[in-house]
């Protein structure tokens, strides 16, 4: 599986399964919602609750960012409104917690509630400005009677997972769940469910399980027009093959409030249904998921008399997840959803006559956060998703044309694919750490990048004075100018005291006119980080300078890895003699360049005296200098094949002699780095930095949360239980007891023990990664198999 592997997380497709055959490829899609199984490769969306450590774990989560993946929105107002979703982390209290929050200036600001359980919430449903329900994972219902200031669990005789929930007055309200029934023997994803519609009479003092066919498998999403007429959409189980059960798309249907349900659309299509949505006893949608690449058409279905009939509608089809719908008529509509392989963002789709014709609205900013819910009051919309991503229009039924500028206004711009309807915004501030650096037990520095807006990030600074328990942002910057075309962030820290830093990284905007500004890829301290100047502007010529790592022998004499220095053809490296006053280039002399893409840091330096040091990166190259930087030699690396190309992120000597590279594979030397050997580990998986304690001791960090020590210099790893779940990109050792772990979503975890507890590898993320747009390369032979 070491190929399927690697293209899973070129396509980043999140919560897929390759299982490669000889005819077709299966891949398994884990709905956004649902709690999280173990599977080979699968990264579902956020979370379920990483597996707790034990109280006396030696890991220690100091920060992660608070991020709202947010499954079902429900407006009463065109400004008051709430939102469910996955657990956040609540960095107050350091759990994570049940997510329920509340606006009241039409989804510009969104205030936390307390909904007084860890759980995921799938389901909302408000019935007016103070009464509603909120459903969630192990049979969680909630109840609010006061617009959400107080929330109080409802008995319910199960603990299935409940994904959709619907009231018609203050007393009858009905509930879909699913509880797991079969797993794959080969992979331990759950395969097949049983699926269950429940019913209150009493506003949820008491609720009782209807009466559904046998073959309801997996439920989602339910509607009632009124206290008779019901509809309730997910698959049903059609057989069994070599591969598992089979589904089909199902909507079932109630005329009596429920005391029967029966099947009133059961077409044997190879599809998924996940929302619905009715505005009278007779006009309904449903829309989901085309689960196999050979069927052509939509993912929407449309009926106008009851259910009886039904008639698939052109939005969606294979690829795009549609998973929620909202109409405000008979006319108009809207449908959100997820395209995790294409590179134009959240499907989002808008009917004004009732779906004959569907018009897509492309998001202008995104990335790639799927959209899980939507309320559509008015003119305006609000849809929310993935990662706290909203988007939002108060020109809902409007032209694609752009808003008419008055005399004193500057000329509308051009409406692409109708995107001047929507703002697009992230609920809170998102982060990605690079790098941590401890002097000591105490003081600590991280890097990385933080959120200004969607697609929009800058260079960030955490500091500590008292080893983590808290943790205050140093500095901060971003383009001075709102483009997408800017990219600002820092990928490494090195202080040779107290007082003395330097972070490197990048700092472009893009200010017009194919004119860019290039500034602040180096960044001085003497002061401890309370003030960053820029350092290293005699570097820069036409061309954007990104550094990968930096490290300092002294206060004066230090090193900066540059990704590349257009036009020259050889690798570069950035020299000072003096702290930084004064940098210069340092031609190798070996060809290529250290850089290859742009998600990952790609390259480290090393240098163990003034004289002898060891650059990597790229795809295998590593080169290394015994004379201070004079003369440079590209050094052999052996994987067993006659090319090498394997990515290399990180490096780190354990003296002049034995040493260790992370990557896409590990490898050691033990002469000084003239000859590096790959070294089996006991997975597959990127590892993205390396730190050695001392001559024995050290660990390596990648992703998926993996956490590797060795106990003899790197010959032999093992993996540590951490609980950590999410991509880590940086380590760092004061003393073989005390250590840091950072990463991706702002994750800081220490690490404070003599002792390493081990275990299985955490294969799974909480939290996929978005933002990774991917050209679709399926063909007719891909099949997508439903996980909740």
């Amino acid at each position: 599986m070491r190929y399927a592997q690697r293209v899973i997380r070129q396509w980043n497709l999140p919560g897929l399964l390759l299982i490669p055959t000889i005819v077709t490829l299966t891949l398994v899609v884990r709905a956004p919602a649902a709690t999280a199984s173990v599977g080979e490769i699968s990264q579902p969306a956020r979370p379920p609750i990483p597996p707790p450590l034990s109280e006396t774990s030696a890991y220690v989560k100091q920060f992660e960012e608070t991020s709202y993946y947010l499954e079902d929105v429900a407006f009463v107002t065109t400004d008051v409104g709430w939102a469910v979703g996955q657990v956040h982390w609540d960095a107050t209290q350091k759990r994570y917690a049940g997510t329920i929050v509340k606006t009241v200036d039409g989804g510009e600001t969104w205030v936390l509630q307390d909904a007084g359980v860890n759980e995921p919430l799938r389901g909302l449903c408000f019935l007016d400005g103070e009464q509603g329900w909120a459903v969630g994972a192990n049979g969680t219902i909630l109840h609010t009677t006061d617009s959400g200031s107080h929330w109080s669990k409802q008995a319910v005789d199960t603990t299935d997972d409940f994904r959709g929930v619907v009231f018609v007055d203050a007393n009858s309200g009905w509930a879909t769940s699913i509880r797991d029934i079969h797993r794959n023997e080969r992979t331990g994803e759950a395969d097949d469910w049983q699926g269950s519609i429940w019913h209150t009479s009493d506003g949820g003092q008491s609720w009782v399980r209807q009466t559904l066919p046998e073959s309801a498998s997996l439920l989602n999403g339910v509607d009632f027009a009124d206290e008779r007429h019901g509809f309730a959409v997910g698959i049903k189980r059609v057989g069994q093959d070599g591969s598992g059960p089979q589904h089909s798309a199902v909507v079932y249907r109630t005329i009596d409030g429920g005391q029967t349900w029966a099947e009133a659309y059961d077409p044997g299509l190879a599809m998924t249904l996940t929302g619905i949505e009715f505005v009278d006893a007779v006009n309904g949608w449903a829309v989901g998921f085309i689960t196999n690449s050979g069927i052509e058409g939509g993912s929407v279905i449309h009926t106008s008399d009851g259910g009886e009939t039904w008639e698939r509608q052109d939005a969606g089809g294979f690829g795009r997840l549609l998973r929620a719908v909202q109409f405000i008529d008979q006319e108009r509509g809207y449908i959100v959803g997820a395209d995790y392989m294409g590179a134009w963002g959240p499907p989002v789709y808008r009917t004004v006559d009732g779906g004959k014709t569907w018009t897509e609205i492309r998001m202008a900013r995104h990335e790639n956060d799927g959209l899980s819910g939507v309320a559509v009051v008015g003119d305006r919309v609000i849809a929310v998703g993935e990662h706290d991503y909203v988007i939002k229009s108060d020109r809902a039924w409007d032209s694609c044309e752009p808003a008419t500028s008055g005399p004193q206004t500057p000329p509308p711009s051009p409406c692409y694919d109708c995107d001047c309807l929507f703002r697009q915004f992230f609920v809170n501030i998102h982060y990605k750490l690079q790098d941590v650096f401890f002097l000591d037990e105490m003081q600590g520095w991280v890097v990385g990048s933080r959120s200004f807006g969607v697609s929009i990030s800058g260079q960030v600074v955490l500091h500590t004075a008292d080893g983590g328990a808290t943790w205050e942002t140093q500095y901060e910057d971003a383009s001075p100018l709102d483009s997408l075309w800017s990219i600002y962030r820092l990928n490494g820290v090195y202080f040779s005291d107290a007082q003395t830093g330097w972070a490197v990284g990048r700092a472009q905007s893009f200010v017009g006119d194919q004119r860019w500004d290039f500034r602040g890829a180096i960044l001085h301290t003497t002061d401890g980080g309370k003030r960053w100047e820029q350092q290293g502007m005699e570097l820069y010529a036409d061309w954007a300078l990104e550094f990968f790592a930096v490290q300092f022998l002294d206060s004066q004499n230090g090193w900066a890895l540059a990704e590349s220095r257009f036009p020259e053809r050889t690798v570069f490296v950035a020299h000072t003699t003096d702290g930084g006053n004064r940098w210069d280039w340092v031609d190798t002399g070996v060809e290529g360049s250290l850089g290859v893409g742009y998600e990952y840091v790609m390259g480290d330096l090393d240098f163990t005296d003034e004289q002898h040091g060891l650059v990597v990166g790229g795809l295998g190259k590593v080169i290394r200098t015994d004379d201070g930087g004079g003369h440079w030699a590209q050094q052999e690396v052996d994987c067993g094949y006659p090319s090498c190309n394997y990515a290399l992120y990180a490096l780190d000597m354990i003296n002049g002699q034995r040493g260790g590279i992370a990557g896409q594979e590990y490898f050691s030397t033990s002469n000084g780095g003239s000859r590096w050997s790959m070294q089996d580990l006991p997975f597959s998986v990127d590892l993205f930095d390396i730190k050695f304690v001392d001559t024995e001791q050290g660990w390596m960090v990648g992703d998926h949360g993996v956490v590797l020590h060795t106990e003899d210099g790197g010959d032999s790893w093992s993996l540590a239980q951490s609980g950590l779940l999410d991509p880590l990109f940086g380590v760092c050792f004061v003393n073989p007891q005390h250590g840091w772990f950072i990463g991706d979503y702002g994750t800081i975890v220490s690490y404070a023990s003599s002792q390493v507890p081990t275990g299985t590898v955490p294969l799974l993320s909480p939290i996929w990664r978005p933002g990774q747009s991917v050209s679709s390369g399926l063909n007719a032979g891909i099949q997508i198999i439903y996980v909740p």
